[in-house]
Formats: structure tokens, C-alpha cells, sequence
């Protein structure tokens, strides 16, 4: 039996060591999901920050289901947390991020402090999984050289690999991981099974997909720039309903009315860690301008649309009082990675407006009674579910307009107030 043929076994029987490096909103949910079936898992993080609340059993971000399954796997011991790695897994997952620079090529650092890590260690008949969101043939023309160089082992015989791509929702990934197909690209049919045999763990009866290292890395970016497309086109056809005098959100549910074929998103942000970054790292590889960097131009231009058609309706900003409600990318969340929200609060005080913000996940946010008080302007900026029962707050606070990105209410709702939202040229 063979090095890897022998960690199948040992997988088999949950006999494994697992050791997952990155911590964060992939990470972690991660670890403590195998923590909960029975492996011992040690997760690796360099943010002492992030490492101390692990250890208290704390998330050190907003995810309630997560939070609950933390508080179970920290105290039964299955999970354990530190900033050094040992050397002692059979598996290793690695989970760091690979953010964009300020030019949007790849800023691979984080991988490559993890990779010198791992390659300080003995690989030889462990398999390592990578589970980074990583640009076509990263994997084959970069992390197999760079492993087989320092280690002088051989990928597929003396060490595995496969890329695993995640795909889960941010607040809702201890549900995904039991439900959503994994991808694998693996680099030979025996670290593939492996693979499969570890997912099993956590569902019996999950669903895979088999493919190459790249195809693996090609199948995540898409699953983003698809759906980041989509909402490109929805904002597109909400600034043409503006230009002809209808309502974008009456004129896709109309499309969208028992048409199995058509499934347009409402208008809104576009952003975070994912959707605005992963069609760069396809874009950037070519010398002509593909659908993937048009969508990010118009996702990335609402901010400024929505500043402009304010501008149109009260005239100057300068020295007037800007309530912006909801800074983080999406609903329900405090992540402020590239988020359209935040880059709105941005542009908005190069107009010399007093911007305030509350946003009920964010920390060091005003309340909502602060932010709506004597404000001329309220913008709905994140569509967080605390903001669909706030008109009465927003009413008696008269402000002289509302702007909704995401069409959370409608005119009626503020019978003697300016209402706007994003996409409606009927007003």
C-alpha cells in the first residue's frame, strides 16, 4: 500500500489530523464543521486577535450558526486554534485569502507565507487541499513547482493535492457545507477519493464534482462572475428605466412573473470580497475588454450614480447632513470588504457633506435615532432586514429626501416626503 492509498484508509477511519491555516469567514466555518463529526482539526491563524476569541469560543465575526458550533467544538477539545503550525496533520486545507492589489493583479502573500510554512514541515504522504479562491493554472504553474522544489518530493506519488474550491454564503456556511456539491480538481484519482471521503464525513450523501486542478480553479470564478454579471445587467437596465421614465423593480418582476427562463435580480450594491474581485483575475490575463471588466465598471459606478441623481434632486452637498444606513457589503453581515456602501460614504465627503452612519452589525456606528436626526438626506444603502420596518422612525424625522438603493419601500410609504429609489425614472 502506498503512501497516499494509506491515508485513504486512515481518512477512512477518521484517524486523521487536520489542520486548516486561515481562520477567516472560509476557515473557520471549516474547522469547526469537522471539529463537529469528530476529527481533531487545528486551525492556524497569524491574527492573535482572531486566535484569542477562537480559544474563548467566540466568532470573531457575525454568524450565529457558526457561533453555536464553535461554542461546541472548542469545548470538547476537537478543535484547537494557535499562530504556529504543527507538523503532526495527515491533511492540511488552506484557506488564506488572495485579495486584489490596489493595480487588481493578484496579491498572492498570504499564500505564499503559507506555503513556506507547510513546506517547513514533513508533507511527505499528506495531502494538502486548497480551498483559496485562486486564478487559472495558479495550482499547476505555481503551488506544484513551488512545493516540489522545497520539498523534493513528487506531487501525486510522495504528497497529494487538489483544489477545493468553497462557495459558501457568508452567514449561512455551517447550511452550505452540509448541502452545496463540492468541487474537486485533484491531481490523480486517489487524492480525489480522499477528498470525497472527508466531505462524507460531514454529509453521507454529498455531491461531487470531478475535475482538474484548473478546471476546479476555472468552476469557482465562474460561480461569481455569473451571478456578478446578473446583477450588472439588472443595474444596467435600472439606469435605462430612469432614462425612459419607468420602474426598473416593476419591470423586472413583470419579467420575471412565471417565466421560468428569467430570474433578473432587483437593482442594487454590487460588491465584497468576491463578486467585484474574482472576474479580475480572468480579466487582467487578457489585452481586450471582455464582458467581465464592463460588469465591474457599471457595478462599481452605482455609488457615483446614486451621489449624482442625489445632487440632481437637492442641488450642492457641501455642509449638509448625510445619513447613510448600512455600511457592510450585503445584508445581514458586518463584512466592509469592498463595499459599494462604504465606498459610497467615501465619495460622499469629498462633497464636503456631513456623512453619518448606522448600521446595526457594524461596530463604532451611530444609532439609528442618531443618524436619522435632523438629516436632510437618508440613504438605504445595505438592505439589512432591521431597515424594512423603519418608516415611521424615517417619517417623523423629515428629512428633505430618501434615497432607497435597494427598493425596500415605495412613494407611498412617505406620503409628504421626496422618496427616490435606484431605478425608478417614474418619479
Amino acid at each position: 500500500m502506498d503512501r497516499l492509498e494509506e491515508l485513504l484508509h486512515k481518512t477512512q477511519e477518521k484517524s486523521i489530523r487536520i489542520s486548516v491555516i486561515g481562520l477567516g469567514r472560509v476557515g473557520l466555518p471549516l474547522a469547526s464543521v469537522l471539529a463537529s463529526k469528530g476529527f481533531k482539526v487545528n486551525g492556524i491563524d497569524v491574527n492573535t486577535d482572531t486566535i484569542e476569541s477562537i480559544k474563548n469560543s467566540k466568532c470573531p465575526f457575525y454568524d450565529p450558526s457558526l457561533q453555536d458550533n464553535l461554542e461546541e467544538t472548542v469545548k470538547s477539545g476537537n478543535l484547537t486554534v494557535g499562530t504556529k503550525m504543527e507538523s503532526n496533520f495527515n491533511v492540511l486545507f488552506l484557506s488564506v485569502g488572495t485579495p486584489k492589489t490596489e493595480g487588481n493583479t493578484v496579491d498572492y502573500s498570504q499564500l505564499f507565507n503559507a506555503l513556506n510554512e507547510i513546506v517547513k514541515a514533513d508533507i511527505l504522504g499528506k495531502l494538502i487541499i486548497l480551498r483559496s479562491t485562486l486564478p487559472p493554472k495558479t495550482t499547476e504553474d505555481v503551488i506544484i513547482p513551488f512545493l516540489e522544489d522545497k520539498s523534493s518530493l513528487r506531487c501525486g506519488k510522495d504528497f497529494g493535492l487538489a483544489v477545493c474550491p468553497e462557495r459558501i454564503l457568508e452567514g449561512k456556511a455551517i447550511r452550505e457545507l452540509n448541502q452545496l456539491p463540492e468541487i474537486i480538481g485533484g491531481v490523480n484519482e486517489i487524492c480525489n477519493n480522499i477528498v470525497k471521503s472527508i466531505f462524507q464525513e460531514i454529509n453521507p450523501d454529498k455531491e461531487f464534482v470531478i475535475t482538474s486542478p484548473t478546471g476546479a480553479e476555472l468552476t469557482k470564478l465562474f460561480t461569481n462572475i455569473y451571478r456578478y454579471i446578473g446583477f450588472a445587467l439588472a443595474n444596467e437596465l435600472a439606469i435605462w428605466s430612469e432614462m425612459y421614465g419607468v420602474d426598473a423593480t416593476e419591470v423586472i418582476k413583470g419579467a420575471n412573473y412565471n417565466y421560468e427562463r428569467c430570474n433578473i435580480p432587483i437593482p442594487g450594491f454590487a460588491g465584497g470580497p468576491c463578486l467585484s474581485k474574482d472576474g479580475t483575475f480572468l480579466d487582467n490575463n487578457t489585452t481586450f475588454s471582455s464582458i467581465v471588466s464592463t460588469a465591474w465598471k457599471l457595478n462599481e459606478s452605482i455609488p457615483q450614480h446614486v451621489i449624482n441623481s442625489i445632487k440632481k434632486n437637492i442641488g450642492n452637498l457641501y455642509n449638509k447632513k448625510i445619513a447613510v444606513l448600512g455600511l457592510s457589503f450585503k445584508s445581514g453581515s458586518d463584512d466592509l470588504r469592498n463595499s459599494p456602501s462604504l465606498k459610497l460614504v467615501g465619495i460622499l465627503k469629498t462633497t464636503g457633506a456631513k456623512v453619518i452612519v448606522h448600521d446595526p452589525y457594524v461596530k463604532d456606528t451611530i444609532s439609528l435615532k442618531q443618524a436619522l436626526e435632523n438629516s436632510e438626506v437618508v440613504i438605504i444603502a445595505t438592505n439589512h432586514k432591521e431597515f424594512q420596518n423603519i418608516k415611521e422612525e424615517i417619517n417623523q424625522s423629515k428629512p428633505k429626501l430618501i434615497y432607497d438603493v435597494w427598493s425596500m419601500y415605495e412613494s407611498k410609504d412617505y406620503p409628504s416626503l421626496e422618496y427616490h429609489r435606484f431605478g425608478d425614472g417614474s418619479l
